[in-house]
């Protein structure tokens, strides 16, 4: 997959790390079917029973669950559960990754000139990235299992993930450009990266304080739900990592190669001197 790679060229790392996004992605989907699955399951199974319940309510007393009598019944998912659990899980999570392998393709050739180590911008590439998109808005706004949360409250709970995206990468930006002048100020990397470090903790816990919390209202119990939050994150960073540590081990591998002949071609024949 990798034998034509070339780090040096922006086209050719897009399309590796492309590939290679899919790859992790398929990977992390395998993860998350042991993992996230039977979570979901389970909530689904509560949803059930309480629709189940609510149903039953409603035909002793006549009425239906929106209190009109006589009511319908409810319309069959458009997507089976177990098309949802297979094709579509690492469906999904192939789509996921290429997306996420061009988001790392484009950030990887941005990094060129401030980090010139090939697996380091990988790992920073990555770390960033994984930073802002994976475990930020996890800490504000973990997830919840599919049957858990109002469609209402679909929209409002998009636009706040994405503030924490957006606010985060401005920050992890700020930080970047504040280590950048510091090197140039000539400070030492034990106080620059304190100083750094800090330039990203405080403004982000100022947004994850200022930001709204989630508007839905968790209805199944706190061990299932933590379940399903750590398997889902789990998935998503073993995506990044993936991602991050094959693609600097290809890329290092290709320059090792492309560089070898010229390290390995014989001196030029002198003629010994008379």
């Amino acid at each position: 997959m990798f034998r034509r790679f070339d780090p040096a060229r922006p086209v050719s790392v897009l399309a590796g790390a492309v590939m290679l996004g899919i790859l992790a992605g398929l990977v992390s989907a395998a993860f998350l079917s042991i993992t996230g699955e039977p979570s979901i399951e389970d909530a689904i199974a509560i949803e059930e029973a309480n629709a189940a319940k609510a149903t039953d309510h409603a035909g002793a007393t006549g009425l239906g669950q929106d209190g009109l009598a006589n009511p319908g019944h409810e319309e069959a998912p458009e997507v089976s559960r177990a098309a949802q659990k297979g094709a579509g899980l690492f469906g999904a999570y192939g789509l996921t990754g290429a997306a996420f392998g061009a988001l790392f393709g484009i950030t990887f050739v941005g990094l060129r000139r401030r980090v010139p180590r090939l697996l380091s911008r990988a790992l920073v590439a990555g770390a960033v990235l994984g930073g802002a998109i994976t475990l930020s808005p996890w800490l504000k706004y973990p997830p919840n299992p599919p049957a858990v949360g109002d469609p209402a409250t679909l929209a409002e709970r998009q636009t706040l993930y994405f503030t924490v995206i957006i606010l985060t990468l401005v920050v992890l930006f700020g930080a970047a450009q504040l280590s950048a002048r510091l090197r140039t100020a000539g400070w030492v990397d034990d106080q620059r990266l304190l100083l750094v470090a800090l330039a990203v903790v405080v403004p982000m816990a100022v947004v994850y304080a200022l930001l709204p919390p989630a508007p839905d209202e968790i209805a199944v119990p706190a061990t299932l739900l933590w379940r399903f939050r750590l398997a889902s994150l789990g998935g998503n960073l073993l995506l990044w990592g993936i991602l991050a540590l094959g693609f600097g081990a290809a890329a290092t591998a290709a320059e090792r190669r492309d560089g070898a002949p010229a390290s390995r071609a014989p001196a030029a024949h002198t003629a010994p001197a008379s």
